[in-house]
């Protein structure tokens, strides 16, 4: 592939994946709200929507074998329809049961998504610029969770105006990769099985898995946090908002700052403001405005802390073996985003409201530990796993 190929690979791949995004930001909320307007208990609400994690579990596992076989490209445009269409299908199989059934398969073909773009992105870049493209991404996909409940508010929950909003947004997220050269992308067809991948990279993976129970949790339970601590409901739900725009604005940077000092240096100073930033959170909640300010700065860190381990699997891996580790992470993150919630509410259970801050503040001493064990050598490059340059 030629650098402008892979320039426009690149681009491609990065917006498809952050305008997906978007549809992910709409379907999410609309379906717990259709579930809440109908008197649905909180408990089915919350299983249902479990039913798209156990999805991402093994979605993962099915990915590889067909991107190998068929190429990034032509497995997302063929997956990206896929999703839509299992999302439409929502609407005219109006009931909880048929949901629990879509919503699974839906994880299933969003998490391949996810994993397939995620390595296809590490893999059309170099080494010196991993950390910096791999932020670019995750602030596009931050902007692009962010501007589906904005849009939700435009459309309502009611009837079809949503789902067609979410349709149009997942066709638009198709268009980049019909540009792209049709024989480009393909990762070979031998590497190891992604449960093996894990097994090589546990300490990435356990940093994964520690990450998505922060961001389950924290998007599931910070605004309900807020409101205990005498926020309004509106200066409660912002919190969220203060995360997202924290992670758009700092992503770059971040990944500018591991390219130069290193991942592990990275992922120290990522867990330091994370742990700082949950214990400041109880003393800030009187104050609506330095609370918003810092929120922001934590969420745009503790952010970071995703696309460092990406840039991490991607100066390690090569070919295959990278397809197979970020299949590996996807089924990590999923992991975490399912049980963070619930370790996250018990917390809260157990120390009201602030439990949910002393569990984050926990978690975020455990990465900072993991990182500095032996100076870091757990997330450096194992031995025999030699890279070849890009």
């Amino acid at each position: 592939m030629n650098d402008r190929d892979r320039r426009w690979s690149l681009a491609a791949a990065i917006s498809s994946i952050a305008v997906f995004g978007v549809g992910i930001g709409i379907g999410g909320p609309l379906l717990s709200l259709m579930l809440e307007g109908r008197g649905t208990d909180s408990s089915i609400t919350g299983l249902n929507a479990g039913a798209g994690f156990a999805g991402v579990l093994i979605g993962p596992l099915l990915m590889p074998p067909l991107v190998s076989r068929f190429g990034f490209r032509n497995f997302l445009l063929a997956a990206l329809p896929l999703s839509l269409i299992l999302f439409l299908l929502l609407k005219p199989f109006d009931n909880v049961g048929a949901w629990f059934v879509l919503r699974f398969f839906g994880g299933l073909s969003g998490s391949s998504i996810f994993a397939a773009s995620e390595a296809w992105i590490s893999q059309l870049v170099g080494d010196k610029k991993r950390g910096r493209i791999m932020g670019i991404y995750t602030a596009s996909l931050s902007a692009g969770f962010a501007t589906g409940p904005a849009i939700l508010t435009q459309t309502g929950v009611v009837g079809w105006p949503p789902f067609i909003a979410c349709a149009i947004i997942e066709i638009v997220a198709m268009l980049p990769l019909l540009f792209v050269p049709a024989g480009s992308g393909h990762a070979a067809l031998s590497g190891s099985h992604p449960v093996a991948m894990i097994r090589r990279m546990k300490s990435v993976v356990a940093l994964v898995v520690l990450f998505a129970m922060y961001e389950g949790s924290t998007i599931a339970l910070l605004p309900v946090w807020g409101e205990r601590s005498g926020l309004s409901v509106v200066s409660a739900a912002s919190l969220i908002s203060a995360v997202f725009v924290g992670a758009i604005l700092l992503q770059v940077p971040i990944g500018f700052f591991s390219d130069l000092a290193g991942r592990t240096m990275t992922i120290r100073v990522c867990a330091v403001i994370g742990v700082a930033g949950a214990i400041l959170l109880p003393f800030l909640a009187d104050d609506r405005l330095p609370l918003l300010i810092a929120v922001a700065i934590w969420g745009g860190f503790t952010t970071g802390i995703y696309p460092v381990a990406l840039a991490t699997v991607g100066d390690r891996f090569r070919g295959a073996d990278l397809l197979n580790a970020n299949a590996g992470l996807v089924i990590a993150y999923g992991t975490g985003a399912l049980f963070g919630p619930i370790v996250g509410g018990a917390a809260m259970d157990a120390w009201n409201p602030h439990g949910i801050t002393v569990m984050l503040a926990a978690m975020f001493v455990a990465v900072l530990i993991m990182s500095s064990w032996r100076r870091g050598a757990a997330l450096r490059l194992p031995a025999g796993s030699s890279p070849t340059p890009q």
